[in-house]
């Protein structure tokens, strides 16, 4: 049973990777996911700046 356990526990390992590499590829590929990703850093840079405002106040 527990070999049984093993082996189901690879399988599924292997389809989610098959799944992460399937999707990543596509995106990759997309022309979209580079305006996603340059709108996402902005945000990110954006919500550190206002962080930085408010925790300038404490020093």
């Amino acid at each position: 049973m527990f070999f049984a356990g093993v082996v189901c526990d690879r399988v599924c390992s292997y389809l989610r990777a098959m799944l992460a590499t399937f999707f990543l590829s596509q995106d990759a590929e997309s022309d979209r996911a580079e305006i996603a990703a340059t709108q996402s850093i902005q945000g990110v840079e954006t919500e550190n700046s206002t962080a930085n405002r408010g925790s300038s106040l404490l020093y």
